[in-house]
């Protein structure tokens, strides 16, 4: 393993069938905008302009295709079949079907079209090879069991990423167990704190829930608002899967304020990178000497201290916290001078509170000098901001370059992919809409035309039962 590690961004791309279902659990983006006419070719247009900005910083960019939609094999297990669904391949009268789904329920409907696969923080958990007693980078494949769209992920997940991280030195696991104790979401609750080389540091895996049965704490400390999304049992078994030191790994519980806020992951009212932790005070059910142990911990480990800038209610409410998205932003180490920039939705430059916090945090003697707005509303506006859309991996150099070449980001392959989404996506996409069975045909053909430029494809479009 290289000396120095490099943390890749693996951004999910907006896929063609993008659309405002309102079918986050406990995310207020998401609900406040269902049934909103959605503009799917703008949301990947504006994913791939924020992949240009990371890439252009020197910070290494990669790319994730969009899944294929929509599920009809989920539709058939529901027991959708009375039409003879199992004999539907790329022919068949779609449009029956879609309507069947519909009418049992709008949201059946809607969660077979999901595009939300383009949220690649949720993708799977990752651990570094400095940080796994085998020395292996371990990806564990999130089951995203809380939601019927997004549990339909992690199968197509498992098999992208067993072919992306190839190499020896990725170790690629299943999904935990389907069941309410091992609901698993991913990277979006956990996070490595290291020193600048990116090898020595701790692990805080954060969940919403404890009790044994991975339904809401019991007590003045419980959530009343929305189902916690994570549970403890899924992070410690994820730490024990990737070998990680458990003196140098913690578990934090989520603020039940902080969930009934919206703040359905820890990386709404969170952020992280190398020695940076930036939360909110209400983002952890935590007491000051917990807290105190991980700064301990982390200076004995890498022999500096721990940055942690926890910003209180009164200088950014909670609310504002979650509505701008300021946590959810990116804090990325330029390759020039290896000084930070801090990346963030156009929606902190609209709430005064969010912006007084980071123009304090540029101004201050800490690593972090210059930040840049990003749009990405059209992703918000279903409850992802700039982290939201991607998955970090720290790997060495050599480990980047045993990647398939295709999906290294490049300007000519962001143009290419522009090229895609202006041909193929529609301008906009409302629920009535996924009653149109002309949209499935339009959707394979956009994937299977991106995967193609991506060197991922190697058959034609194929069944759409997968």
């Amino acid at each position: 393993m290289d000396a120095n590690l490099i943390e890749a961004n693996f951004d999910g791309l907006v896929g063609p069938t993008h659309h405002f279902g309102g079918l986050g659990v406990g995310n207020l983006a998401s609900q406040s905008h269902g049934g909103h006419v959605a503009r799917p070719r703008a949301a990947a247009i504006q994913g791939i302009e924020k992949m240009r900005l990371v890439a252009s910083l020197g910070v290494a960019q990669a790319i994730l295709p969009p899944q294929q939609r929509p599920d009809l094999r989920m539709l058939q297990r529901l027991g959708l079949d009375t039409l003879g669904l199992d004999k539907f391949g790329i022919g068949g009268n779609h449009a029956q079907v879609l309507r069947a789904a519909y009418e049992a329920s709008p949201r059946l409907l809607s969660a077979a079209w999901s595009a939300s696969s383009m949220w690649a923080a949720n993708a799977a958990t990752v651990s570094s090879a400095t940080a796994c007693r085998d020395g292996r980078t371990h990806l564990t494949i999130a089951n995203l069991s809380s939601s019927l769209h997004r549990s339909l992920e992690p199968a197509q997940t498992l098999k992208l990423f067993r072919r992306i991280f190839h190499d020896d030195s990725f170790v690629v696991h299943p999904p935990l167990p389907h069941c309410v104790s091992l609901r698993d979401e991913g990277a979006a609750n956990h996070m490595r704190l290291t020193d600048r080389s990116g090898t020595r540091g701790v692990d805080i895996f954060v969940y919403g829930s404890d009790s044994l049965d991975g339904t809401k704490s019991e007590g003045a400390n419980a959530s009343s608002r929305f189902f916690p999304r994570q549970g403890l049992d899924a992070s410690k078994a994820i730490a024990r899967l990737h070998r990680l030191d458990m003196n140098s790994t913690f578990f934090l519980k989520q603020h039940p304020a902080a969930i009934d806020a919206g703040a359905f992951h820890n990386d709404v009212v969170a952020v992280s990178h190398h020695n940076i932790w930036l939360h909110h005070r209400l983002a952890y059910d935590a007491d000051d000497a917990t807290l105190a142990r991980i700064e301990q911990r982390f200076a004995e480990l890498t022999g500096e201290p721990l940055l942690r800038y926890e910003i209180s209610n009164d200088a950014l409410p909670l609310q504002d916290a979650v509505n701008s998205y300021l946590f959810n932003g990116q804090i990325l180490s330029r390759r020039d001078d290896h000084s930070m920039t801090i990346i963030c939705p156009a929606q902190v430059q609209e709430t005064p509170a969010a912006l007084a916090v980071v123009k304090q945090l540029i101004a201050g003697d800490g690593p972090i000098k210059d930040f840049r707005i990003v749009d990405l509303r059209e992703s918000m506006n279903n409850g992802g901001g700039p982290a939201c859309l991607r998955l970090r991996v720290p790997m060495s150099d050599a480990q980047w370059q045993s990647l398939p070449p295709g999906v290294r980001f490049t300007e000519p392959l962001a143009d290419r992919l522009c090229e895609i989404v202006e041909r193929y996506y529609p301008e906009t996409l409302s629920l009535d809409d996924l009653l149109e069975a002309d949209l499935i045909d339009v959707s394979r053909r956009a994937v299977h035309a991106i995967r193609q430029a991506l060197g991922l494809q190697d058959a034609g479009p194929g069944d759409l039962l997968r």
